[in-house]
């Protein structure tokens, strides 16, 4: 059984900075904590990038995502391997303006195995408003020091 959840959300940094957050995959640990690695395997400076992760949410488990980057700033991503999830694909959606993003997030997931509620809702729905504020913070952070 997969979970599917759509988001839209206005972010208060512009198109280009949580752009430029969402695609710093190697740095993913330093404000996501359920993140233990991150690390772009393939691809790298391309529009077609291989990240694999390390996660830890209840136990700790890898997977490998292939990510599609475009120029119109929707980065879309599916599944490669992993021993935890049978799908895991979505896309986040920006649309900016100066100082605003208009953010569309689309995520699909479904897990190999019998996995308690709690912990499929934190890794879809209740996990993601501590997320957005996770990737808002980043861009503002990365604002700064660009």
């Amino acid at each position: 059984m997969s979970t599917r959840v759509t988001r839209d959300r206005e972010f208060q940094v512009p198109v280009d900075a949580l752009y430029a957050a969402i695609i710093d995959f190697d740095n993913y640990k330093l404000f996501l904590p359920e993140v233990v690695n991150s690390e772009v395997v393939a691809g790298k400076g391309t529009d077609t990038v291989r990240v694999r992760f390390e996660i830890e949410v209840m136990k700790r488990f890898a997977y490998e995502l292939e990510f599609q980057l475009t120029t119109n700033k929707t980065v879309s991503w599916r599944l490669v391997s992993g021993e935890f999830f049978k799908k895991n694909e979505g896309q986040w959606v920006l649309n900016g303006a100066a100082s605003k993003t208009q953010v569309r997030y689309e995520l699909e997931v479904a897990v190999g195995f019998l996995v308690p509620g709690w912990v499929a809702k934190k890794l879809t729905e209740s996990g993601l408003p501590q997320m957005f504020e996770r990737f808002e913070t980043r861009a503002k952070e990365k604002m700064k020091h660009d």
